[in-house]
């Protein structure tokens, strides 16, 4: 069945149980759609990210159904659902009359059908909060936090659940209901050693990206500049033990890529080249070539421009300080010249 019938599909169960409005659902696009649900890696392992996709959806629902049987969540066909903050973490410290009468506890209406699980236009499981009364701030979806994220995976949402202070736990959990061996991708002890936050960027999406402004006009770079923006900030934000984590389908950014607006400083087409460099950055460290090699030829073919017009990409990089050329060995950063400390 192609992945249009599947959405026609998807967007009648919407409608038939009130779910969604199925205009506002996302059609699938990209390879998220297409890829592999399971990619079993060299080491016996499969990456955790892997874990949210759209083909698991049912298999999702089940467990969290299941895991969370006594509270009642996710039992009829509706997607939304009661968050469990307050089953497994004490009541927030606030005024009775904050809380208004209630003795003891967070007021149920807080709660109540305040997640809703869905399928997001890359192909995967998430979920999101609409309550408009917890008080909850820091959660990290909640709609008045400013560093909020718009979607939670599976792991994150049971992180929330109990309140742990990573998702090493959650990926247990997950991993023990799916009988699957999930990748050294999250910290297992949170004390052991600082954990180094990512950004996983679907690298389809990147080079869909990338593709699509291929014969960009002046007119057209606000619009670059917005999706490329919106890809990263919309990506899940992992924890990873070390540097040496790499992956098939995502490539990780580091946050000063959103915490330095990098890409509204380069505000134009080179912004191709440099995500571009970020994946392949990446894909060297992954073969241990550290020194990074180009010329203005090859960049050219790779994105599909002149040799003039990769050039004038490259001279834009660098003046930004965003990209280092030495000996013909290319290292792309995230910190502007601008930003660096005198």
């Amino acid at each position: 069945m192609d992945r249009d019938k599947i959405a026609e599909i998807w967007k009648q169960y919407g409608k038939t149980y009130n779910v969604f409005v199925p205009d506002d659902q996302p059609m699938p696009k990209g390879e998220g759609w297409e890829r592999p649900v399971l990619e079993v890696s060299a080491t016996c392992t499969v990456d955790p990210l892997l874990m949210k996709h759209w083909r698991l959806f049912q298999t999702t629902k089940g467990f969290l159904r299941h895991k969370y049987a006594q509270y009642g969540i996710l039992r009829g066909p509706r997607l939304t659902f009661d968050c469990l903050v307050p089953q497994f973490q004490k009541p927030m410290k606030m005024s009775m009359r904050k809380k208004g009468r209630r003795k003891k506890g967070d007021p149920e209406e807080w709660y109540a059908g305040a997640l809703t699980m869905f399928i997001t236009d890359h192909g995967e499981v998430a979920f999101t909060c609409c309550s408009r009364e917890c008080p909850c701030t820091k959660c990290k979806l909640h709609l008045g936090n400013p560093k909020r994220k718009k979607v939670a995976d599976v792991f994150s949402l049971i992180r929330i659940f109990h309140g742990y202070r990573s998702v090493a736990k959650a990926k247990q959990t997950v991993a023990e209901e799916f009988e699957v061996r999930l990748g050294h991708f999250l910290s297992r002890n949170i004390d052991e050693k600082t954990l180094m936050k990512r950004l996983a960027v679907p690298k389809w999406a990147i080079e869909e990206l990338i593709q699509s402004f291929s014969g960009i006009r002046r007119q057209q770079i606000p619009s670059l500049v917005h999706e490329a923006v919106e890809l990263v900030e919309r990506s899940q934000v992992v924890e990873l033990e070390h540097g040496r984590v790499f992956s098939n389908y995502f490539a990780f950014m580091w946050p000063q890529i959103i915490d330095n607006d990098v890409l509204q400083k380069i505000n134009g087409a080179a912004i191709r080249l440099y995500l571009w460099l970020l994946v392949e950055q990446e894909e060297r460290a992954r073969r241990n070539d550290f020194a990074m090699r180009f010329s203005d030829a090859q960049v050219s073919r790779a994105l599909t421009v002149s040799r003039k017009t990769a050039g004038i990409y490259r001279q834009e990089l660098e003046k930004l300080g965003l990209l280092k050329v030495k000996e013909d060995i290319w290292t792309v950063g995230y910190t502007p010249k601008s930003q660096r400390n005198i």
